[in-house]
């Protein structure tokens, strides 16, 4: 059984969302979790080890710290609504902002480094 990162997606746009449903599928690694409020009405949240959220601003670090606890994910991913801008904070480094990345490697940079739970 291969042991795939799960990623949290939090009010990704559809559009955005189907472009890495079909750049996770060419990565078995990795597995997108549905976080929408429907997908998620249960008292918990889905395990994630990290959580992607579209923000307008994704140098927020507070609203990242608060997904971070909220989750308990080791990472999270803020991206514009446009997924022009990225910045992955976790608790061991500084954020890491990344400008323009094609959709297809998105998931990769984001994944990078992390182990499945």
């Amino acid at each position: 059984m291969t042991t795939r990162v799960r990623v949290l997606l939090k009010g990704v746009p559809p559009v955005l969302r189907g472009a890495l449903g079909e750049a996770a599928a060419r990565q078995p690694s990795i597995e997108l979790i549905d976080g929408s409020a429907e997908a998620t009405a249960g008292p918990e949240s889905p395990d994630a080890e990290i959580v992607l959220a579209v923000t307008p601003d994704p140098h927020q670090s507070g609203a990242a710290r608060d997904l971070m606890c909220a989750t308990h994910a080791t990472r999270v991913a803020l991206l514009t609504p446009a997924g022009r801008e990225l910045v992955i904070y976790d608790m061991a480094s500084r954020p890491v902002s990344a400008v323009d990345l094609p959709t297809s490697e998105l998931l990769a940079v984001v994944c990078r480094g992390v182990r499945p739970a």
